[in-house]
């Protein structure tokens, strides 16, 4: 693997690192220390089980936008249900197996986990990353099973190695080559290819002699966009959610909520209410009624500038 890609891999495994880091403690309330260790790369699946002994969980996040293709996440069973159980309330106690309620909190949580680390490379890469849904499949050390639910390979593996006061384990990223070689393009790690020169032929008309310098010769500067070319952007649909206030709970105390539940939010009755877009706060107001509907009156507003630049 040569310094580039060994770059790359730790930028990666980084970002991961420190979303799970952040996720796993919001959710149990308590401290973990997640260290990322170099990547190394496995050809085939057999390989990939040989990770883990024992009863394991896999975790499939497939992506829908940024990149296509499926990332995936491996850990033991026992420390896996551990996890969960700190989430729901618990004392961090293990179980034999991972199902039912326990199951949907353990995919929540990498999905939050993945949400997070997803926001941290459509800031990098400059266009959204996001997965569509996320699975959870738990399997013996044997190679087959395990080789039908995650693929061939070859993967790119980047250890996490996992730490709170009962939890010690290692939690891997497995990343196909395919997958791999896409982030790298998105991030600017993939090398670019070098451009063959064209050489126009003697006879050439004025218009193919104009092409073939556009080929061959470095391209300058251009001048600046046309304002007018915004109005290509005028047609685009945005959602725009409007934001009461927010509050963060543990996954326990998440599915305990009933109907009749309170939640109390971190804004005062009398706080502006904000208006975001692609979630980035655009606006500030309230609430108002118009003809029997709930509807928002703007009170403060960011420059245009500042509202198109919202858009990306």
């Amino acid at each position: 693997m040569d310094p580039k890609e060994q770059e790359f891999y730790q930028k990666v495994g980084t970002v991961f690192t420190e979303a799970m880091g952040s996720v796993f403690g919001m959710l149990t309330g308590r401290d973990f220390h997640l260290t990322g260790e170099p990547a190394q790369t496995l050809d085939a699946a057999p390989a990939v089980a040989g990770l883990l002994s024992g009863q394991s969980v896999y975790v499939k996040a497939h992506y829908q936008k940024g990149v296509t293709g499926t990332l995936y996440f491996a850990l033991p069973l026992k420390e896996g249900t551990m996890l969960v159980d700190l989430m729901l309330g618990g004392d961090g106690a293990a179980a034999d197996s991972i199902e039912g309620d326990s199951k949907d909190a353990l995919a929540e949580t990498f999905n939050q986990a993945m949400g997070s680390a997803n926001q941290s490379f459509s800031d990098q890469a400059g266009e959204t990353f996001s997965i569509s849904n996320v699975e959870i499949g738990a399997f013996a050390s044997e190679a087959g099973p395990v080789g039908d639910w995650i693929g061939t390979g070859p993967f790119q593996v980047m250890p996490i190695d996992t730490k709170q006061d009962s939890i010690q384990a290692k939690i891997y990223i497995l990343m196909p080559d395919l997958l791999a070689q896409q982030f790298q393009r998105k991030l600017g790690f993939a090398a670019a290819a070098a451009a063959p020169a064209v050489e126009a032929p003697a006879a050439a008309t004025p218009r193919a002699a104009a092409a073939s310098a556009m080929t061959s010769a470095p391209l300058a500067a251009g001048p600046a966009v046309d304002p007018g070319n915004l109005d290509l952007l005028l047609d685009i649909e945005l959602q725009l959610v409007v934001r009461m206030g927010q509050t963060e709970m543990q996954m326990g105390e998440l599915l305990k909520l009933t109907p009749g539940s309170i939640l109390e939010m971190n804004r005062s009755a009398d706080a502006p209410v904000e208006l975001l877009v692609n979630g980035k706060l655009i606006a500030k107001g309230e609430v108002v009624v118009v003809e029997g509907n709930f509807a928002f009156r703007i009170t403060e507003i960011e420059s245009k500038a500042s509202r198109i630049r919202s858009l990306g």
